[in-house]
């Protein structure tokens, strides 16, 4: 059985303070993100995937593809307001302001992290298709490498291709004088299901996200639904719209792309193999599991004594679907408050208060050696 921790009790905290000592300085640290993160700028998804299945177990696959077009939206607004400054995008601020602390802990962890034997390197697994991710590595200006899977070498045409072999490489500084080599830490950043900023060009993922405001136009000058009854020829339409993105939409069946597939499987392999590494640790927020192929995997790598996995757990609503799916394992720990409801931002304070920064340095102070 998982243990459960109520966080608003001290003996806990304590108790949570000495595993996260341990684990942050000898374990290969792991982050598991979901839609819960990038809220309030993008509403909680609830249960779409189950609700787009059953449109299509029901046979109405235009009513599963209008879900998927009106499920779009949000995160077509949300990319565009990437830079807004204005109070319009109060929202999207705020959720950028909390990747910014949630990349922040973890560089700090990294910098202060004692041991030679683990790299400094921590990865981040998202089955979100927004860009927050990489937007607060832009604003933090940390000196820390982020890894999202596209090669920077240059090229004639101006693009950036994905490749899986790209993750957990490293950045080697080599002094001038005494030529000693120093890792530079480092962050992957693997989108389990694919990202607004992925385009699928002559059998090659690229990194792609100029269009995005004239996609927004396009979705809303035929967002006219709630006006007008679909036709057939506006199902055909929003189908294609659909297609135009690299994305694993939430339904069971969730490839019309072989290439887009096969990128898909060797993600989740990278997910597998990461959990199957000795003395690795996996924290868990913002997600719930429901997604299948993610939670089969995650419940075989568990096998490993050597794996632990935190679950953050939102609120204690929550508490019982995660000691259900986890009955069985007892290297599972579930941190809930009978008081609070832990988001995001409640998450970074906690791991802020929790960690065991030896050093409290400031984010201009890093910016400055």
């Amino acid at each position: 059985m998982p243990k459960v921790y109520d966080i608003d009790k001290e003996e806990n905290k304590k108790e949570i303070i000495t595993i996260l000592q341990k684990a942050v300085q000898s374990a290969h640290l792991n982050f598991l993100i979901g839609a819960g993160c990038s809220y309030p700028a993008i509403q909680i998804l609830g249960s779409i995937e189950q609700e787009v299945q059953a449109k299509i177990d029901g046979g109405d696959n235009n009513g599963a593809e209008l879900q998927i077009f009106n499920f779009l939206k949000p995160f077509l607004v949300a990319t565009t307001k990437l830079k807004c400054t204005s109070t319009s995008c109060i929202d999207t601020q705020k959720t950028i302001s909390n990747y910014k602390s949630f990349l922040w802990n973890i560089s700090q962890i990294l910098f202060e992290r004692k041991s030679n034997i683990i790299p400094k390197q921590a990865t981040i697994f998202s089955t979100n298709y927004d860009m927050f991710v990489e937007k607060a590595h832009e604003d933090n200006r940390l000196p820390i490498k982020l890894n999202d899977g596209f090669s920077r070498n240059p090229t004639l045409n101006e693009t950036f291709r994905f490749s899986s072999s790209e993750f957990f490489s490293f950045i080697h500084n080599i002094g001038n004088l005494y030529h000693y080599e120093v890792k530079k830490p480092s962050i992957n950043l693997i989108k389990l299901h694919g990202s607004l900023s992925w385009k699928s060009i002559a059998n090659e993922i690229i990194f792609s996200l100029a269009d995005a405001e004239a996609i927004l136009e396009q979705h809303e000058k035929m967002d006219l639904f709630d006006l007008f009854e679909p036709t057939p020829e506006d199902f055909i339409e929003i189908e294609k719209f659909n297609q135009n993105f690299s994305l694993i939409f939430p339904k069971k069946d969730k490839f019309k792309d072989t290439l887009l597939k096969q990128v898909h499987y060797d993600l989740l392999r990278l997910y597998a193999n990461e959990l199957d590494k000795e003395n690795t640790l996996l924290i868990a927020e913002g997600f719930s599991f429901a997604d299948e192929h993610i939670f089969e995997i995650t419940k075989r790598a568990l096998k490993n004594p050597t794996l632990k996995l935190i679950i953050f757990c939102y609120g204690k609503a929550e508490l019982n679907s995660y000691q259900t799916k986890f009955s069985s394992f007892n290297n599972v720990d579930i941190l809930y408050s009978e008081t609070i409801n832990i988001d995001f931002s409640v998450f970074n304070d906690l791991m802020t208060e929790l960690l065991p920064l030896t050093v409290n340095r400031t984010m201009e102070a890093v910016l400055n050696e």
